[in-house]
């Protein structure tokens, strides 16, 4: 009987073992006067049910009163709306899907640009545009400063014969400019990091257990995971293997002034869309990012 449940308590403690790395994994906690998190089945939908045209969730701010915003619209298929401007320039990335956009007041969706997944626009300020989706869902992830109130103008007829760079400025993923950055890669979208003013980057950290160092920023930071796994833990230990919390794709994370973390990458590359108000320095050690 002893030889017979050798192996079975063998089993056990081997099943009891890996329950309890799992349960350790769970149980980690970030500090939430460092680092604050949402998932997207945690985001507050205008339309919980999903079935409006166009749908949108504020992730940051109040699009409607003034300071920083951010919010995602997502838009069904076969949709244009009319040709409006903005009182404010409003940065845009494409996160899902694809939109077709114009400038000027004839909305021509036959000769609209196409704007795939990773591309980048700037809704100038007081300047007319449109877009629209064709067969396929589109998602935008915008930020600005508000009021970001949509001032529609008459349609005229005529057709579209291509973008006004004074309206609007956009940038396929093809057209985005990386550099390296140590041990990760950038890059800079609008404004810089390092001055004052609103920025807004791509970072990819390549896979490969690649970790910032603890540091903090001295003001807030807004970080969508675009793709892969993002990993992120708070405070002064340095325990990439224990003490961090897996950020999949579409998380929305904010970094608090001042507060202590560290981040990175795995086993898969990971893309962040970054935005905040600069100077982003960071205060810590080697490697911080």
């Amino acid at each position: 009987m002893t030889n017979c449940l050798a192996p079975l308590r063998l089993e056990l403690a081997v099943a009891a073992a890996a329950l309890g790395l799992v349960t350790a994994a769970h149980a980690v906690e970030l500090n939430p006067a460092a680092v604050v998190y949402k998932t997207p089945d945690q985001f507050q939908w205008r339309d919980p049910t999903d079935q409006v045209a166009i749908n949108q969730t504020i992730l940051f701010g109040d699009p409607n009163k003034p300071g920083l915003y951010i919010y995602i619209n997502k838009f069904k298929p076969n949709r244009f709306g009319n040709p409006h401007y903005h009182p404010n320039d409003r940065f845009i990335t494409v996160i899902d899907g694809a939109g077709w956009k114009g400038s000027g007041p004839v909305v021509d969706p036959a000769n609209a640009k196409r704007l795939p997944k990773g591309s980048f626009m700037i809704d100038h300020a007081l300047k007319v545009h449109w877009d629209g989706t064709k067969d396929e869902n589109g998602a935008y992830l915008i930020a600005g400063i508000g009021p970001a109130t949509n001032i529609e103008v008459a349609k005229a007829t005529g057709s579209f014969t291509g973008l006004d760079p004074d309206a609007v400025t956009t940038k396929t993923p093809d057209q985005i400019e990386w550099k390296d950055n140590g041990r990760n890669r950038t890059a800079n979208l609008v404004g810089d990091p390092q001055k004052p003013g609103l920025y807004v980057q791509l970072l990819t950290w390549p896979k490969g257990n690649n970790f910032s160092r603890p540091h903090s920023h001295p003001n807030d930071r807004f970080i969508t995971v675009l793709s892969g796994t993002w990993w992120v833990g708070t405070g002064d230990t340095f325990d990439p293997a224990n003490l961090t919390v897996p950020m999949k794709p579409g998380a929305f994370v904010t970094h608090f002034a001042k507060g202590v973390h560290w981040d990175g990458a795995k086993d898969e590359d990971t893309t962040l869309l970054i935005i905040g108000e600069g100077p982003a320095a960071n205060a810590g050690g080697e490697g911080a990012r």
